[in-house]
């Protein structure tokens, strides 16, 4: 190895030690919104059955309760991605009758590749009887500043993306009782408001880490 491409290698390391020196990157949150035409009372007696995330979220296939509790503080439930693949979804906050907050992990790891990966599902009463549904997501990268901008181009993206679709496969659900098909996320993205931040990112506690 020539000594400039030594020194190369040394400053590329050195750079990325000090880039990501802080011990933890800043965790970013994803919200989406979406109208649903049905009550709030309606509307969470389905959210709180956490039994049927498989049948609006797109690419799971079948969930599973393995906690005695099937409701409320730490109701675990592993959600089926085909086959034996799952994740496992933990409640660390229960709202009655108006949300919960769930942390994703993967036995006693956080779900790869975060340190910290939370989802909320929040609702409130809307206009005409109607419900508002907020979701949101907040995730933060190891490696320190390094996976915080990781994190920012590559993987926040992806969760807003993905939220819009679970967004429109819940509405087709809740309105419908039918299971959501892509073509129903589709069909109804656009009714989907979709931000980074957002007021749904208010129910997780930003400064504090779990």
């Amino acid at each position: 190895m020539s000594v400039m491409r030594h020194c190369l290698i040394i400053l590329l390391q050195a750079g990325l030690v000090l880039w990501s020196g802080r011990a933890f990157a800043e965790a970013q949150c994803v919200t989406a919104a979406v109208n649903v035409a049905v009550s709030p009372a309606r509307a969470w007696a389905i959210l709180s059955d956490l039994s049927v995330a498989h049948l609006y979220v797109p690419g799971l296939t079948r969930t599973e309760i393995v906690s005695a509790n099937r409701l409320g503080l730490g109701a675990h439930r592993r959600v089926y991605q085909g086959g034996d693949d799952y994740l496992e979804e933990t409640v660390i906050e229960w709202r009655e009758g108006s949300g919960f907050t769930i942390t994703l992990h993967e036995g006693e790891e956080v779900m790869a590749p975060f340190n910290r990966a939370e989802f909320s599902y929040s609702i409130e009463p809307a206009p005409a009887g109607d419900t508002a549904v907020e979701l949101a997501m907040i995730a933060r990268m190891p490696w320190g500043r390094f996976g915080e901008t990781l994190g920012r181009w590559f993987i926040t993206p992806v969760v807003e993306s993905n939220l819009v679709e679970v967004a429109a496969g819940l509405k087709h659900f809740y309105e419908t009782g039918l299971p959501a098909t892509d073509e129903d996320r589709e069909r109804l993205a656009a009714q989907v408001q979709s931000a980074i931040g957002g007021k749904g990112c208010e129910v997780f506690s930003q400064g504090k880490l779990r």
